[in-house]
């Protein structure tokens, strides 16, 4: 009788492993390992899990106490922006005011002194030692700048450059970046250049100058005579014909094609006529009459030749 075959039998595995089994691990346990274990601690340790939660709001209320602090700040900030830009708009409708009020004055001064020049002069006018007096103080006058002048000359414009978004506006001649600004020394050059090309007055912005006028920066801003002037600049200088030829000859013309280089603006040109006005920042502060000379043995002293002599200051 044959013997029936026999059979291996298949070996199982422990734990199969498939779709279904995923789905029903994903099922039952779902957290991570990590998870399960804070949330058993969690569980084992109540009073931890309520110190954790105190942190929490602690955090909370950092938080919004530096929100407040924030917003506290922004508000006090925009409260002084505001009161600096009232305080600074105030502060220029007073200056603009007080400016205004001084150009009044100015005038009227101006207007006072010319009345005062014209009666000086009617009355010095009655006698002939009277009119060579006339003469010879509207000569001191204009010397010294404290007298009206007329005649030809010339007119200097400069102008600052505007400004360069590449750079190109930096000054070599101080290191610095001022966009191309005339400064202080550059109107001292061009006023002593035009001194030197035979001027007999200059104004600066209509500043009379005289030998006691200064030229100084305070800040950005240029002082003549301690008066700041707004740019653009404009000298105008009354002297010989040969004036203009001489400037642009001589260092004065040189040094207005250096500030061109800058992007400084210029021009020099004649004037048929200029009349430029008295200096108002020198006064007549005493006047003298020289001691007669002493008459040698056998002459006799001439009558009437004495005039004062003047002198002014600041």
């Amino acid at each position: 009788m044959p013997t029936p075959p026999t059979t291996t039998p298949t070996t199982v595995p422990a734990h199969r492993v498939d779709s279904m089994t995923l789905l029903r691990d994903l099922v039952e346990d779902s957290l991570d390992e990590g998870y399960a274990r804070a949330a058993a601690r969690r569980a084992a340790d109540p009073d931890g899990a309520r110190r954790v939660g105190g942190r929490g709001i602690l955090l909370v209320v950092g938080l919004v106490a530096v929100g407040l602090l924030l917003a506290t700040a922004y508000v006090q900030t925009r409260s002084r922006a505001g009161s600096a830009q009232q305080a600074q708009s105030s502060l220029i409708a007073t200056v603009q005011q007080k400016e205004h009020a001084n150009d009044l004055e100015q005038r009227r001064l101006d207007r006072l002194r010319t009345t005062v020049q014209r009666d000086q002069q009617n009355g010095l006018a009655l006698t002939a030692a009277g009119r060579d007096l006339a003469a010879r103080l509207g000569r001191l006058e204009a010397s010294t700048g404290t007298g009206a002048v007329e005649g030809p000359g010339m007119v200097v414009h400069v102008a600052d450059a505007g400004k360069s978004a590449d750079g190109s506006d930096v000054d070599p001649r101080t290191d610095e970046e001022n966009q191309g600004r005339v400064t202080d020394r550059d109107l001292q050059t061009l006023v002593n250049e035009v001194w030197a090309s035979g001027a007999e007055a200059v104004t600066v912005n209509g500043q009379r100058l005289t030998v006691l006028s200064a030229i100084r920066s305070a800040g950005d801003a240029v002082l003549v005579d301690f008066r700041p002037l707004n740019p653009p600049y404009t000298l105008r200088a009354v002297g010989p014909g040969t004036m203009r030829t001489t400037f642009a000859a001589g260092f004065g013309g040189s040094y207005l094609q250096v500030l061109q280089g800058y992007g400084i603006t210029s021009s020099v040109e004649d004037s048929g006529r200029l009349r430029l006005p008295a200096s108002a920042g020198v006064s007549l502060r005493y006047a003298e009459v020289p001691a007669p000379p002493h008459p040698r043995p056998g002459r006799t002293r001439a009558a009437g030749g004495a005039g004062a002599s003047t002198r002014s200051a600041r």
